[in-house]
């Protein structure tokens, strides 16, 4: 492992949806939760797939995100 350039990877994990129960999106989405929570119900995660990043999506804490790093 190169210690001075770590790389991190972040798989295209999915999301659990609390209102269906259902887990979506996953090998295509990549969804993980920021460490900074926002308003009342809801938190920033950072959401991305092939065409988009968005480091600052906000949704209800209810839905599941991720909370890892792999490290290749």
């Amino acid at each position: 492992m190169d210690y001075q350039n770590p790389v991190v990877s972040l798989p295209f994990s999915g999301n659990y949806n609390y209102n269906s129960g259902a887990v979506a999106n996953v090998g295509s989405n990549g969804n993980f939760w920021s460490a900074t929570s926002n308003s009342g119900p809801n938190a920033y995660n950072l959401n991305f797939n092939s065409n988009n990043l968005n480091p600052q999506n906000n949704n209800s804490k209810g839905n599941g995100r991720t909370v890892r790093c792999v490290a290749q």
